[in-house]
């Protein structure tokens, strides 16, 4: 799900996009970009058609993969299908396994009888798909991101923004186990997105308000210990990942907003300090930062664009690899965004890389050296 965040003076994108349907960004307008390290290389694997975000098991033994009205469990061994989640009408948003691997949570839209389209978020059993839980909260509101599904180290916890709160439920009961409210002022401000880190200490809630005299873009992270908060001045454009241990921050960010060099980068943020670590610009072909993730170690930082992905240096910033997720078809397509990529994912040792795109595709990777 995306939304068309960005105001003039990138009008002429906006224009495009609205022609194909998706909301733009600027095109081409990047900066230059490190030096790729030969030592390090993306091996493509397996190909996985007619899904557009793949998810690795706690055990890397398997992924979900996302189709617009299904959801699939495969083993990647033998590609033998565990199971098949398919609401009527459903449309698969994001999900998100259970750290013991026996829960896949999965946020999908589906249209009521009234016929307005509701988001909900469901909870089933791994590996019979047995459906075991919905949240009793559904969104009304069919634009908000609701992509982000995090778990708790223990599997108690599940962070969603459903319904339009940020908030931590208790996997068990079904039921509200905290709430995050928004900042008092401006008046209007919601949450957009959110994610609880790896480690289980901290919860980020992107809050939002667009338009209106005092409009509002902001990421505030709280220490749930302590209830502390920071926030980081920086606009989520598509993606964000936490590193595993909770510390860093990676968001795909809005540069350069409302002047002529708009456009998209990698921020890396010290969560805790409020510290944005290091700005990453992405070579101009890929024409912009729409996914990210940090490796299980947080060496690595995947970042993809159009068509394109890469591997960087998170303490550096160089670029170490790069490789094509999807090659154009035909004439026409470098302007569509049916070929940007809107999600990537690291195995739970580090390496393999998932890499899933609006054009149909999740592939496979191995990082391997040289």
């Amino acid at each position: 799900m995306y939304k068309l965040t960005f105001a003039l003076p990138l009008a002429a994108c906006a224009l495009l996009g609205a022609v194909w349907g998706a909301p733009s960004l600027l095109r081409g307008m990047m900066h230059s970009h490190p030096t790729t390290d030969a030592g390090l290389t993306l091996k493509k694997g397996q190909t996985f058609a007619g899904y557009h975000k793949g998810f690795f098991s706690p055990d890397g033994r398997a992924v979900a993969l996302l189709d617009k009205d299904h959801a699939d469990v495969i083993e990647l061994a033998g590609g033998r299908r565990l199971f098949r989640l398919a609401p009527p009408g459903g449309s698969f948003l994001g999900a998100a396994f259970s750290p013991d691997g026996r829960l896949l949570a999965t946020a999908y839209q589906v249209a009521e009888r009234s016929g307005a389209p509701e988001i909900k978020v469901s909870l089933s059993s791994v590996p019979d798909g047995r459906e075991v839980k919905v949240l009793p909260a559904a969104d009304e509101d069919w634009r908000r991101v609701a992509d982000d599904l995090s778990f708790s180290p223990d599997g108690r916890l599940l962070a969603s923004n459903v319904g339009g709160v940020a908030r931590l439920w208790d996997v068990e009961s079904g039921r509200e186990a905290r709430s995050f409210p928004a900042p008092p002022e401006p008046q209007g401000v919601e949450p957009e997105r959110v994610l609880l880190s790896p480690d289980g200490g901290r919860l980020a809630v992107q809050f939002k308000l667009q338009g209106g005299p005092r409009p509002y873009d902001a990421v505030h992270v709280w220490e749930l210990a302590t209830g502390r908060q920071t926030i980081l001045p920086t606009e989520v454009y598509q993606d964000w990942a936490f590193s595993s241990d909770g510390s860093l921050l990676a968001v795909s960010a809005v540069a350069d907003k409302g002047r002529v060099g708009e456009r998209s980068v990698v921020e890396i943020w010290e969560a805790r300090g409020g510290r944005r670590q290091r700005v990453i610009e992405v070579p101009r072909a890929w024409r912009g930062a729409y996914a990210v993730a940090f490796s299980p170690d947080a060496a690595l930082l995947a970042a993809g664009g159009h068509r394109k992905f890469g591997l960087f240096d998170a303490r550096t910033g160089a670029l170490l690899a790069e490789a094509t997720h999807a090659a154009a078809r035909f004439f026409g397509t470098e302007t569509e965004q049916a070929y940007d990529l809107n999600h990537l994912a690291f195995s739970p040792e580090g390496g393999r890389l998932l890499t899933g795109g609006n054009d149909g595709t999740v592939k496979l990777w191995r990082v391997a050296r040289n």
